[in-house]
C-alpha cells in the first residue's frame, strides 16, 4: 500500500510546484511584468560557483572610455580627429580680405572638391596638391571621393598670413569622415 502513494505524493508535490509558478506568473501578469532591465543585456554562460568574477571587476553596464562623453555632453572623439562642429577646427586670418587654401591630397584616391558659388566641381588628383588664391570669405568647401571612401580632413592655419593647409587622408573611422569645410568672416574653420 506504501508504493501505491509513492507516486501519488509525487503527483501533489508536482502540482503544488506548478500552482506555485503559474500564481507567480499570474502576479507578475497583473503587475505590469517584471521590471524593465537598465542598460544592455549581456548574453553570458551560466557560472559555477569557482567562475564567480572577482571583486576588483568592473560591472558589465559600465560604459567605456571611449564612449562617455566630454563634460560638454558630447561623445569623445579619436585623438587624431581634428574638433568638429561647433568647435573650430583651426583659425586663418584673411589678408587683403580674402585667404588662399592649400589642399593636399595623401591618398590613393581622387578627391572631388568644389568651393561652392566659386568654382565649379574640380577634381584633385591622388597624392597631388593644389593652390586656390584670393578667395572671399566666408567661403564653403565641399569635397568627396567618387569611390564612396571616406575622408579625414585635417585644416592647420600656415605661417604664410591668410593661408589654409587642408590635408586629406583616407580613414575608416565613420565619426571622423567630413563632408564639407567653412571659413567663417572671422576665419574659423567648422567640419562638416
Amino acid at each position: 500500500m506504501f508504493r501505491h502513494n509513492l507516486p501519488l505524493k509525487k503527483i501533489s508535490l508536482l502540482a503544488a510546484t506548478c500552482g506555485g509558478l503559474l500564481v507567480s506568473l499570474a502576479t507578475l501578469s497583473h503587475a505590469g511584468g517584471p521590471p524593465p532591465q537598465q542598460g544592455k543585456p549581456v548574453s553570458q554562460p551560466a557560472e559555477t560557483p569557482a567562475e564567480t568574477p572577482a571583486a576588483t571587476e568592473e560591472p558589465v553596464s559600465q560604459p567605456t572610455p571611449a564612449a562617455s562623453p566630454d563634460p560638454s555632453g558630447m561623445p569623445s572623439t579619436p585623438t587624431d580627429a581634428p574638433p568638429r562642429f561647433p568647435l573650430p577646427s583651426a583659425r586663418v586670418t584673411p589678408a587683403e580680405g580674402g585667404i588662399v587654401i592649400k589642399l593636399v591630397n595623401t591618398t590613393n584616391a581622387v578627391i572631388n572638391y568644389q568651393i561652392v558659388g566659386v568654382t565649379q566641381p574640380r577634381t584633385l588628383g591622388e597624392q597631388s596638391e593644389i593652390l586656390l588664391q584670393t578667395l572671399p570669405v566666408p567661403i564653403t568647401l565641399t569635397y568627396q571621393r567618387p569611390d564612396g571612401g571616406l575622408l579625414l580632413a585635417r585644416p592647420q592655419a600656415t605661417a604664410m598670413p591668410g593661408m589654409l593647409q587642408v590635408s586629406f587622408g583616407a580613414t575608416t573611422e565613420l565619426g571622423t569622415d567630413t563632408k564639407s569645410l567653412e571659413i567663417q568672416e572671422d576665419g574659423k574653420v567648422i567640419l562638416n
